[in-house]
Protein backbone atom coordinates (compact mmCIF):
# COMPACT_ATOMS: atom_id res chain seq x y z
CA UNK A 1 0.00 0.00 0.00
CA UNK A 2 1.40 3.66 -0.94
CA UNK A 3 1.61 5.98 1.88
CA UNK A 4 -0.32 9.50 1.66
CA UNK A 5 3.53 11.07 2.14
CA UNK A 6 4.69 8.91 -1.07
CA UNK A 7 1.56 10.58 -3.10
CA UNK A 8 2.15 13.98 -1.65
CA UNK A 9 5.75 13.78 -3.07
CA UNK A 10 5.08 11.86 -6.66
CA UNK A 11 2.55 14.73 -7.03
CA UNK A 12 5.11 17.86 -5.90
CA UNK A 13 7.72 16.16 -8.42
CA UNK A 14 5.11 15.76 -11.04
CA UNK A 15 4.21 19.49 -11.07
CA UNK A 16 7.82 20.98 -10.52
CA UNK A 17 8.94 18.52 -13.25
CA UNK A 18 6.24 20.34 -15.41
CA UNK A 19 7.30 23.68 -14.65
CA UNK A 20 11.00 22.90 -15.25
CA UNK A 21 9.94 21.74 -18.29
CA UNK A 22 8.31 25.04 -19.38
CA UNK A 23 10.78 27.27 -18.15
CA UNK A 24 13.15 25.05 -20.47
CA UNK A 25 11.33 25.02 -23.34
CA UNK A 26 10.70 28.89 -23.09
CA UNK A 27 14.21 29.98 -23.21
CA UNK A 28 15.27 27.57 -26.54
CA UNK A 29 14.85 29.26 -29.80
CA UNK A 30 11.91 27.30 -30.97
CA UNK A 31 8.81 29.81 -30.43
CA UNK A 32 5.97 28.22 -29.40
CA UNK A 33 7.09 24.52 -28.18
CA UNK A 34 5.92 25.02 -24.49
CA UNK A 35 3.62 22.27 -22.79
CA UNK A 36 1.13 24.87 -22.54
CA UNK A 37 1.02 25.95 -25.80
CA UNK A 38 1.24 22.39 -27.34
CA UNK A 39 -1.82 21.23 -25.43
CA UNK A 40 -4.11 24.67 -25.86
CA UNK A 41 -3.21 23.85 -29.93
CA UNK A 42 -4.30 20.11 -28.98
CA UNK A 43 -7.43 20.84 -27.13
CA UNK A 44 -8.29 23.36 -29.80
CA UNK A 45 -8.16 20.52 -32.98
CA UNK A 46 -9.23 17.04 -32.25
CA UNK A 47 -8.30 16.71 -28.70
CA UNK A 48 -11.13 19.04 -27.63
CA UNK A 49 -12.08 16.36 -24.68
CA UNK A 50 -8.67 18.05 -22.98
CA UNK A 51 -11.07 20.55 -22.18
CA UNK A 52 -13.89 18.68 -20.62
CA UNK A 53 -11.04 16.42 -18.71
CA UNK A 54 -9.92 19.44 -17.25
CA UNK A 55 -13.23 20.60 -16.02
CA UNK A 56 -13.93 17.64 -14.79
CA UNK A 57 -11.08 17.32 -13.05
CA UNK A 58 -11.61 21.27 -11.44
CA UNK A 59 -14.99 20.38 -10.59
CA UNK A 60 -13.58 16.99 -9.01
CA UNK A 61 -10.48 18.24 -6.91
CA UNK A 62 -11.81 21.82 -5.86
CA UNK A 63 -15.43 21.87 -5.93
CA UNK A 64 -18.04 19.24 -4.85
CA UNK A 65 -21.16 18.18 -3.16
CA UNK A 66 -21.46 16.84 0.57
CA UNK A 67 -23.57 14.19 -0.72
CA UNK A 68 -22.52 12.50 -4.07
CA UNK A 69 -25.73 11.92 -6.21
CA UNK A 70 -24.86 7.98 -6.73
CA UNK A 71 -23.63 7.42 -3.47
CA UNK A 72 -21.65 5.05 -2.54
CA UNK A 73 -20.84 3.74 -5.82
CA UNK A 74 -17.32 5.35 -6.36
CA UNK A 75 -17.26 3.78 -9.65
CA UNK A 76 -19.45 4.60 -11.97
CA UNK A 77 -18.93 7.93 -12.19
CA UNK A 78 -15.03 6.92 -13.16
CA UNK A 79 -17.09 4.31 -15.46
CA UNK A 80 -18.72 7.37 -17.01
CA UNK A 81 -15.88 9.62 -17.41
CA UNK A 82 -13.84 6.83 -19.14
CA UNK A 83 -17.00 6.60 -21.92
CA UNK A 84 -17.70 9.98 -21.98
CA UNK A 85 -14.06 10.78 -23.00
CA UNK A 86 -13.70 8.08 -25.37
CA UNK A 87 -16.39 9.09 -27.29
CA UNK A 88 -15.64 12.65 -27.25
CA UNK A 89 -11.72 11.27 -28.75
CA UNK A 90 -13.52 9.32 -31.15
CA UNK A 91 -15.73 12.00 -32.12
CA UNK A 92 -12.50 14.29 -32.03
CA UNK A 93 -10.49 11.75 -34.51
CA UNK A 94 -13.91 11.34 -37.05
CA UNK A 95 -13.19 15.43 -37.86
CA UNK A 96 -11.07 16.64 -40.98
CA UNK A 97 -7.94 17.57 -40.61
CA UNK A 98 -7.48 21.44 -39.77
CA UNK A 99 -10.25 20.96 -37.09
CA UNK A 100 -10.50 23.85 -34.97
CA UNK A 101 -12.70 23.47 -32.17
CA UNK A 102 -14.26 26.90 -31.37
CA UNK A 103 -13.55 28.88 -28.07
CA UNK A 104 -17.13 29.28 -27.02
CA UNK A 105 -17.88 25.64 -27.60
CA UNK A 106 -14.70 25.18 -25.50
CA UNK A 107 -16.06 27.15 -22.45
CA UNK A 108 -18.99 25.34 -23.06
CA UNK A 109 -17.26 22.00 -22.47
CA UNK A 110 -15.19 23.45 -19.49
CA UNK A 111 -18.14 24.62 -17.20
CA UNK A 112 -19.69 20.98 -18.05
CA UNK A 113 -16.63 19.00 -17.19
CA UNK A 114 -16.57 21.42 -13.71
CA UNK A 115 -20.35 20.19 -13.19
CA UNK A 116 -19.61 17.08 -13.54
CA UNK A 117 -16.87 16.83 -11.42
CA UNK A 118 -18.87 18.76 -8.82
CA UNK A 119 -22.09 16.87 -9.28
CA UNK A 120 -21.19 13.75 -10.18
CA UNK A 121 -17.37 12.90 -9.05
CA UNK A 122 -17.24 15.03 -6.42
CA UNK A 123 -14.53 14.61 -3.50
CA UNK A 124 -15.86 16.57 -0.60
CA UNK A 125 -17.17 13.92 0.81
CA UNK A 126 -14.63 12.16 1.65
CA UNK A 127 -12.69 12.61 5.17
CA UNK A 128 -10.14 15.21 4.82
CA UNK A 129 -6.51 13.91 5.62
CA UNK A 130 -3.72 15.59 7.47
CA UNK A 131 -0.78 16.24 5.22
CA UNK A 132 2.30 15.93 7.06
CA UNK A 133 4.93 18.41 5.45
CA UNK A 134 2.29 21.10 4.43
CA UNK A 135 1.83 21.24 8.75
Amino acid sequence: MIDTIVVQYIVAGTIAFLILCNIVLSLNEIENDTINHIIKKWAYGKYFFITFAWGILGGHFFLGTKVPLFGDNWWLPVVLVIVILLALLIIGFKQKDGFVMEPRLQLLLLVLGVLYGHFFWSQRHLEEITLPFLN
